[in-house]
């Protein structure tokens, strides 16, 4: 009988930790929104916006802290858990292009006056799986303030660093420029349970050897190469993973951020067998989208082209649709979610519909 009851009070106390574990959200995005200005016309921009549209588009209700000044229309990040630090102004970047292709030229024409940390976060964001840090400027945030709660233990989490702000300067006429070493904040970011997300344009000017040594000291070290495809480094080993192949290139604006909620997601979510197949599809919609529609028009082209998403696969020189199909993910991004949680927790779909909405 005392036997039986300690058994009843275990499977409890199981079920409540696996519960408490599945309502967990996926994931926490911070960093600052930005005013986009592309020929004199105001848009939506930044890391924390591309990234809510790939959540949008895999079906997941992200948590997201923003510093935004007042006026600031968030319209487009609605659906998402959204949690607003008051700033003096928002952060806006002046957008100009050379006429002979899609190089990109940023100039900061206003910056808001808070540094995020974790303590901007909210308790429930806090216990995301994956908080997943956008910084634009050095000054946006304090990437290293979000590493103790990643450091393991009950509600600890992953975290995954787009880096690109963070080798980022700006010269005497406010032109964003990249740096030419590791800054101090992505040195400070580095630990076990980190995920770096960068571009060969901050990375190609370090010294050789670099991206080895800082991979090193980290769960997963990315640096994506336009048509190349990106380079992932794992464990001291690196791999080249192919790209999706896109008709044309029409905008890059964005394309690293999508790459890197991507890969998140795919490994956090829908368990993916080929996460840089998926970074690298989602990378692809991005920019096959003029930057006149973006983010909104990348979670409409995701949705459109989600078909493929099952079967990616990598092999040979590309990124391609096969034929193996991930368990679940037949039926679109909520489904494959759904189906992850219900074959850890057996006989909860309401709760696997609930904490993936």
């Amino acid at each position: 009988m005392l036997g039986g009851r300690w058994i009843a009070a275990a499977l409890v106390l199981l079920a409540a930790g696996s519960a408490w574990e599945a309502c967990r959200p996926a994931l926490t995005i911070v960093g600052n929104v930005t005013l986009d200005m592309v020929n004199g016309k105001p848009s939506l921009g930044g890391a924390v916006a591309y990234a809510a549209a790939v959540a949008s588009a895999f079906g997941v209700r992200a948590c997201i802290v923003t510093a935004a000044g007042p006026g600031m229309d968030l319209s487009a990040l609605s659906g998402h858990d959204l949690h607003i630090v008051p700033a003096s102004e928002t952060l806006t970047f002046e957008h100009t292009y050379t006429y002979w292709g899609n190089a990109r030229r940023l100039r900061v024409t206003a910056q808001p006056n808070v540094t995020l940390t974790i303590a901007h976060v909210p308790p429930r964001c806090r216990r995301a799986r994956v908080m997943l840090l956008g910084p634009l400027m050095p000054a946006d945030m304090d990437p290293a303030s979000f590493l103790p709660a990643s450091s393991g233990g009950r509600g600890s989490h992953a975290l995954a660093l787009m880096a690109q702000g963070l080798q980022r300067s700006l010269d005497a006429g406010k032109k964003v420029v990249p740096l030419h070493q590791p800054s101090a904040q992505l040195l400070a970011a580095l630990g076990p349970s980190t995920t770096v997300y960068l571009s060969d344009v901050e990375t190609d000017a370090w010294p050789p050897g670099t991206i080895e040594g800082l991979a090193a000291r980290t769960a997963r070290f990315l640096v994506t190469r336009g048509a190349l495809g990106a380079d992932d480094h794992e464990r001291g080993r690196r791999t080249r993973r192919p790209p999706f192949p896109v008709d044309a290139v029409v905008d890059t604006n964005g394309a690293g951020d999508c790459f890197a909620t991507g890969h998140v997601l795919a490994r956090a979510a829908l368990r993916h067998a080929a996460p840089g197949a998926v970074a690298n599809w989602a990378g692809g919609v991005a920019v096959s989208q003029p930057q006149t529609c973006k983010p909104a028009c990348i979670t409409q082209a995701m949705r459109a082209g989600w078909a493929v998403v099952p079967r990616l696969e990598e092999s040979g020189g590309e990124a391609r649709v096969g034929t193996g199909v991930v368990p679940g993910a037949l039926g679109g991004p909520r489904a494959a979610l759904r189906a992850a949680l219900q074959r850890l927790l057996p006989g909860t779909e309401r709760l696997a519909q609930q904490a993936t909405l």
